[in-house]
């Protein structure tokens, strides 16, 4: 239908819907707000079915409200307040400020120019069509429902619009008054009202907006230091295997700067907490691995271990460190659990390295003894241990793979064997002084039954003997050395009884007499400490081997007494045979030189090698 064309009709009245007249809005002197939008002239195109309205404070705080409304240009163009420029060129160039009447002048004017319009069009249509008066009565009602419809919408639209501003203010009232609480900050009541008189809904807005804006700053720096804080502290309680507690997870509540401090003090706790959590993974991990290494353990073998093993990465600055605080396919992370598994696998690899060591010890014993006894080369023995190195199993397995061969040899070589290990037994039968009863006592001596069991027995016994003589050396130690302290005494008795060693002169007599001094002293001091020690240990042995300590085929208690006796003997003996002699020396005196006699009314007697002196003759 074309609705450029005009003519002039008449509608009835009740077709008409109730307009606001022109001075309608502005009753009492009141002026209507004014609207600014941007029209599109009808060689642009048509109008778009929308443009938006924002609230004056919109463009300067953050969270603006946005209002959709229709707009729907009358045939006839727009109207312009009575300065405006009627003229469509001058509209087409200062579209973007064409300003509009008040809303009940704008409606009444252009409903009045455009009903003209478009009954003038209508008529013209209608006749040219040949529509009869009940028809065209119905296309007039049809237009005018669609038009009551329109006008219906625009007012339900607009009071969403209103509805929409209403709950703006209510979101931005709730964030102010929870703003305030949580900054303890006091808030002005009255912007906390449901509804304020003689203040648009706009402008109440704004100032609500004004006043949040300020709080909205310092909270968002709070709430970002709090929730920064919680983060931490969810994540290392996470990593630690800890609940949180619920204090610590409300941030909203409270974003004063004690609650901020709380929050700090909270997080120093749990970092050192961290950080001696992350020490003792650090320690127990660097003692795995290096069993890993000593060990030469697979760690892809065991899921800890693989854990374990990929751990500890190398950082930036040369250092080691965890490659995660939660626990991975390739880390322990630093969970509850963690200290009790690594410190049990410590435990366990540790008995094992132990255990390897013990064993591997073991067999170095015995592939040493096979090799002095089968006469291994140095050169055979220097290219088996340059092969062995570390507790790693296959150093357990070479160690297996010598004693085979070893002991193949042995078997290739078991009569040359026995023979030399019955010439052992004879000689330590002779250092340990093994009496021939004792002796005998060992039968398999004597079996000439060729096998290793009976070599065996043989090396059993040898290995007793050795013990046995381990244990008989303090004690023949010590009774060797008395051995030689006794006959250093016999050695100074016999010097005693040489009186030529006297007839020595100068430095070689004063040397012999030193000699024999420093004889005696020695002998004084150490014969009665040495006799006495030796004494303790032949006792004690008798009590731990319940059986005296034999030495010669003699039980040495019984020869240390002899001993005793004999030289008791031989001094009372020597003492006799001095006396013997001082006798017989005084016997021969006499007789060699005799007695003088003694002169008349004398009682002197003459001295032997004394000459005697007489009486001097009276002049």
């Amino acid at each position: 239908m074309n609705m450029n064309m005009n003519m002039n009709m008449e509608l009835p009245a009740h077709a008409l819907p109730a307009l606001p007249t022109p001075t309608s809005a502005s009753k009492n002197g009141e002026s209507s707000p004014l609207v600014k939008f941007r029209i599109s002239s009808p060689s642009e195109g048509p109008m778009p079915p929308a443009f938006s309205l924002k609230s004056p404070v919109s463009a300067s705080r953050k969270h603006s409200t946005t209002f959709t409304t229709s707009f729907v240009q009358t045939p006839s163009g727009p109207v312009l307040t009575p300065g405006g420029d009627h003229d469509r060129s001058s509209i087409a160039h200062n579209r973007s400020t064409m300003i509009l009447l008040s809303p009940s002048r704008t409606i009444a004017d252009s409903l009045t120019a455009l009903a003209a319009s478009t009954a003038q069009n209508l008529e013209q249509v209608w006749d040219e069509v040949g529509y009869n008066p009940e028809e065209r009565a119905s296309q007039l009602s049809d237009l005018l429902r669609q038009f009551r419809n329109l006008c219906d919408e625009k007012i339900s639209e607009e009071r969403g619009v209103a509805e929409t501003f209403r709950a703006e203010i209510f979101n931005v009232q709730q964030e102010l008054q929870q703003t305030g609480k949580a900054l303890k900050r006091l808030v002005d009541p009255q912007l906390l009202r449901e509804t304020t008189t003689g203040q648009s809904l706009t402008d109440q807005l704004a100032m609500i907006e004004q006043t949040l804006e300020g709080l909205r700053e310092d909270a968002a720096l709070a709430r970002q230091d709090l929730t920064e804080c919680r983060h931490y502290l969810m994540e290392s309680y996470d990593a630690l295997g800890f609940q949180l507690e619920d204090e610590w997870k409300d941030i909203d509540s409270d974003w004063t700067e004690e609650r901020r401090e709380a929050f700090h003090v909270k997080v120093a706790q749990v970092k050192q907490q961290v950080s001696t959590r992350i020490d003792a993974v650090f320690a127990l991990v660097q003692d795995c691995l290096h069993f890993f290494q000593e060990l030469s353990i697979d760690a892809d073998e065991s899921p800890l271990d693989r854990r374990i093993a990929g751990t500890l990465v190398l950082s930036k600055d040369d250092t080691y460190m965890l490659t995660s605080k939660i626990q991975t396919d390739t880390c322990v992370g630093i969970g509850p659990t963690v200290l009790e598994d690594l410190t049990e696998r410590v435990t366990e690899l540790s008995a094992e390295r132990m255990r390897r060591k013990s064993k591997l010890q073991e067999m170095g014993t015995e592939i040493g003894t096979l090799w002095e006894k089968l006469g291994i080369s140095e050169d055979e023995q220097r290219q088996f241990t340059q092969t062995i190195q570390g507790l790693g199993m296959d150093t357990i397995v070479k160690g297996e793979e010598e004693l085979e061969r070893l002991n193949q040899i042995k078997g290739d070589m078991l009569g040359k064997l026995l023979a030399d290990s019955r010439e052992r037994i004879a000689d330590l039968w002779e250092d340990t002084n093994t009496p021939p009863d004792q002796q005998k006592s060992f039968a398999p001596y004597t079996d000439d039954q060729e096998s290793f069991e009976l070599l065996d027995s043989h090396d059993e016994y040898i290995k007793v003997l050795e013990c046995r003589l381990e244990q008989m050396q303090p004690i023949l130690r010590i009774l060797a050395r008395r051995a030689e302290i006794l006959a250093e005494r016999m050695e100074y008795e016999e010097l005693q009884h040489n009186s030529e060693r006297l007839q020595q002169r100068g430095a070689a007599l004063t040397k012999q007499l030193m000699r024999e001094e420093k004889m005696a002293k020695r002998i004084k001091r150490e014969l009665p400490k040495l006799s006495s020690m030796l004494e303790d240990k032949l006792v004690e042995w008798k009590k731990e081997h319940g059986e005296s300590f034999q030495y010669g085929g003699e039980v040495y208690l019984e020869v240390m007494e002899q001993q005793e006796v004999e030289w008791k003997n031989y001094k009372e003996n020597e003492t006799k045979a001095k006396l013997v002699r001082k006798q017989e020396e005084r016997a021969m005196a006499e007789n060699r030189y005799g007695t003088t006699k003694s002169n008349k009314g004398s009682s002197n007697k003459a001295l032997p090698g004394k000459k005697r002196v007489g009486k001097a003759k009276a002049p």
